[in-house]
């Protein structure tokens, strides 16, 4: 495979600057064969959708349904990205500049619409750097404008093609290009080529040896400049550290001698139709690639690696057409199928759609049952653990109907029987949801029990009012009582403090404190006893207030009572 022996190195950073958002984008994916990098720029100012981030996944997501370096369909993949950017600028206008570099580790093909930028670097020095499709750029070309104001220009960011674009959308795709062992590309945003020039990038190179330190030099080259505003900035730098090398002499072993099968001489009527060396070359090679990449799926089938399998089957069927082989091209797109079938049931069981899931599953499993290279238990294993997950997602699903219909303890037992089950089977990411659901369904009901608890102790409290306003003390007292201890069971501290106060209130009636003695004559005899004070008891306290009275008087007298040897006065 080409990426086990290549050596590619990537890494990247993407700031928002002084802004708040961060408008930029990058996105890469390395697999076995090719690999795509694809660096963005939003131009609109839309704040629900990121446009750079929609065109990027878009781009990329062409590029892995159907890996290719051919110009032509880079060229569509940067068209469908465009239509989508049209499709969703129903409120704004969606705006995108995009650099993109795609690789199958020996070559390298580019393509830019706007002027976010690629600079290759081979040997210290700067060996291509894309053109932008700016006025700035157009004028330089027309010899009116240097190369070193290019980076400055006002017109810099005036685009004459963008993604987005109402209209003609024409983007530059770069011809097949080597790579070299040491070459470095960087894909950078306005953000960064703006405020880092050419030599600032050389002399980071030099400084450096990983990707990742390269662009935190760039970073810190970019700051240093203390502007009172800072762009959004996005770097992305890959080390081609080792390119693929094919080995020449195993290709052309088998297309020679599978040319020597497809080039006869037909001689018929006495006429002669020789093919030639041109035409039998090209189907030779066709011919060799149904072989090789059939091989390379089932070989990819028996490592699980369906996706994979699904590439080189399809470019195994896309040979047998060219050479009409309807045997090859039948038989291969069955077992493309059928590979297609477990992807699109691994990717729907990703996605948490597990009913979806098993009818791919299924569906696999019948075209299959005519193919040996397909492993049928772990077919079965795939379709009972996506049945499994169906179930216990439906018991989700009822428990979130009762909840939803307040049958809150319904809810909990349908919860903890999926929890239960997505145990067993080892459904993480559902035994967590389910216990997130458990916790849901136990707060509902503490929120049921705390709300009928506060409804006994306001009637509790408002019962005790009641007796208060009838002069029923003892009585306001209990129910003051008994609502304040709910009060306290279900965390209400105001409430607690409050009813408090009206016990104190209705105590302070039940037991009101002695009055000053001789105010009003309150203490004489008339005075009236304190609640549950008998009659004796109110007649000794009056004889003590006038004993009290009596002292009082001699003090005033001017004459001060002697001790006793008794310790009277």
């Amino acid at each position: 495979m080409r990426k086990e022996n290549s050596d590619f190195k990537t890494s990247f950073l993407s700031e928002a600057g002084t802004f708040i958002r961060n408008k930029d984008y990058f996105a890469f994916t390395e697999q076995d064969d090719k690999a795509c990098y694809v660096i963005a720029r939003g131009l609109d100012s839309d704040t629900e959708k990121e446009s750079a981030e929609l065109a990027v996944k878009s781009v990329l997501g062409s590029f892995l349904d159907k890996p290719t370096l051919s110009r032509r369909k880079l060229k569509r993949y940067l068209w469908e990205a465009h239509e989508l950017l049209q499709v969703e600028s129903r409120r704004v206008r969606r705006k995108v500049s995009l650099t993109l570099v795609a690789t199958d580790y020996t070559r390298m093909v580019w393509a830019v619409a706007g002027n976010t930028r690629l600079y290759q670097f081979r040997n210290g020095r700067l060996h291509t750097k894309s053109k932008d499709q700016s006025l700035s750029r157009s004028m330089a070309e027309a010899g009116e404008l240097s190369e070193d104001r290019l980076d400055k220009h006002e017109e810099r960011h005036n685009l004459l093609w963008y993604m987005g674009k109402p209209g003609a959308f024409e983007p530059f795709v770069s011809k097949k290009t080597p790579l070299s062992e040491g070459d470095v590309l960087l894909l950078c945003t306005p953000g960064l080529w703006e405020n880092v020039d050419g030599a600032e990038m050389l002399d980071a190179l030099e400084e450096v040896k990983e990707p990742a330190e390269l662009v935190d030099t760039l970073e810190d080259v970019l700051l240093s400049r203390q502007n009172k505003q800072v762009p959004n900035y996005t770097a992305a730098a890959v080390y081609v550290n080792k390119v693929f090398k094919e080995d020449p002499k195993k290709k052309w072993k088998i297309v020679k001698k599978i040319a020597l099968v497809l080039i006869p001489l037909l001689l018929l009527g006495g006429g002669a139709y020789l093919y030639t060396y041109k035409t039998a070359k090209a189907k030779a090679e066709a011919a060799a690639a149904i072989f090789e990449r059939e091989k390379s799926g089932d070989e990819a089938v028996q490592e699980k690696d369906y996706p994979n399998a699904v590439k080189e089957y399809s470019e195994a069927r896309n040979a047998a057409i060219k050479v009409s082989d309807v045997v090859h091209m039948r038989l291969i797109g069955k077992k493309q199928k059928t590979a297609q079938l477990i992807v699109d049931g691994d990717g729907s069981f990703k996605d948490g759609n597990y009913a979806k899931a098993l009818e791919s599953y299924e569906k696999a499993q019948k075209e299959a049952k005519q193919q040996s290279i397909y492993d049928e238990k772990d077919l079965e294993a795939k379709i009972a653990k996506a049945r499994t997950y169906q179930q216990i997602t439906e018991l989700m699903k009822q428990g979130d109907q009762k909840l939803q219909a307040q049958d809150y303890e319904g809810a909990k037992e349908t919860y903890a029987k999926a929890k239960k089950e997505a145990q067993q089977a080892d459904f993480a990411s559902g035994e967590k949801e389910l216990a997130a659901k458990l916790e849901a369904a136990d707060a509902k009901i503490a929120g049921v029990f705390k709300e009928k608890k506060l409804l006994d102790a306001d009637k509790l409290e408002k019962k005790g009012d009641q007796s208060y306003t009838a002069q029923s003390y003892e009585q306001a007292v209990t129910s003051y009582a008994m609502a304040q201890e709910i009060y306290q069971e279900i965390g209400m501290l105001e409430k607690v403090l409050g009813v408090e106060r009206k016990i104190s209130k209705a105590e302070e009636k039940l037991n009101p404190p002695p009055q000053p003695a001789g105010a009003d004559g309150a203490a004489g005899g008339g005075g009236r006893a304190p609640a549950g004070q008998g009659a004796g008891e109110a007649g000794a306290a009056s004889q003590g207030a006038a004993g009290q009275d009596g002292a009082k008087a001699a003090a005033g007298s001017g004459g001060q009572a002697e001790k006793t040897e008794g310790g009277g006065k």
